[in-house]
């Protein structure tokens, strides 16, 4: 009788804790501008940019050199208005649940502003938790032209294309591509993990064990790196995590929205 009442006791203990677990959200982390919107038209049209001009038009919009050049080779400038004024506007951020202890901070009504984004991309947010610890999620760009994506979303689930405009709900997402090579380079090693890494079961684990038939969100980031040469782990621990990989050495920024741009 008492292990009757001992259990129950436990099981209504258990339920309540999972109930305000899912009710609670932490406060979210999403970066606010804390300087005006000023107005970037002359500066966005002049022929050559200075420092100064990618400095301002960066912490105008979120864009690094690297995307603001890639809208201007593509003759795509009048985007860069776009994204200021998302960049700046007021959102409204809901905790949604995304799966039974998971929970994501995402737009409503609104889309993150991501542009110039190119094959062999990574998309990293900081907006997912469980139990109000940050573990992130992140992605590869295999499609920039279609939108496509490649994840391992989450638990019971194996590796799957995704969109670009999932991403875009995001409440806060970075764009970061891999240094010092070439889009060609960066374009191969998407299609590589389009073959190889779909359809792979999700494992938590993914890392530890020697067993590769499953993975991770960042495991297989990491991998789609790894079997090119380049290890995205920056800390070279046995689980590799969405933080890991934005500090990685061998990535640069593109662009950040609702993130301060001090952040690596």
């Amino acid at each position: 009788m008492n292990f009757i009442k001992n259990l129950f006791c436990f099981l209504s203990f258990l339920f309540l804790f999972l109930v305000i677990t899912l009710l609670i959200c932490e406060g979210h982390n999403r970066f606010v501008p804390n300087i005006k919107q000023t107005d970037i038209y002359d500066t966005v049209y002049k022929q050559n940019w200075s420092y100064d001009d990618y400095k301002l038009l960066t912490s105008q919009t979120g864009l690094t050199h690297i995307s603001l050049d890639i809208l201007k080779k593509n003759n795509s400038l009048n985007q860069i208005f776009d994204v200021q004024k998302a960049y700046f506007s007021d959102v409204q951020v809901v905790c949604k649940p995304h799966m039974m202890f998971s929970r994501t901070e995402r737009l409503e009504n609104s889309l993150a502003p991501l542009t110039a984004l190119e094959n062999g991309d990574i998309l990293i947010t900081p907006c997912s938790h469980v139990f109000g610890i940050r573990n992130g999620h992140c992605a590869i760009v295999i499609d920039a032209q279609k939108g496509k994506t490649l994840e391992a979303a989450f638990v019971g689930r194996n590796s799957e294309f995704g969109t670009i405009k999932r991403w875009q709900k995001y409440a806060s997402v970075a764009v970061y591509r891999l240094k010092d090579t070439d889009a060609k380079t960066r374009s191969q090693i998407a299609q590589q993990a389009e073959k190889t890494l779909i359809n792979k079961p999700y494992s938590l684990f993914a890392g530890i064990t020697k067993n590769s038939d499953y993975t991770h969100c960042s495991h297989l980031v990491w991998s789609a790196f790894n079997d090119f040469g380049y290890n995205l782990d920056s800390n070279g621990g046995k689980i590799v995590t969405p933080a890991d990989i934005a500090k990685s050495e061998h990535l640069e920024l593109k662009q950040v929205y609702g993130l301060n741009l001090t952040e690596k």
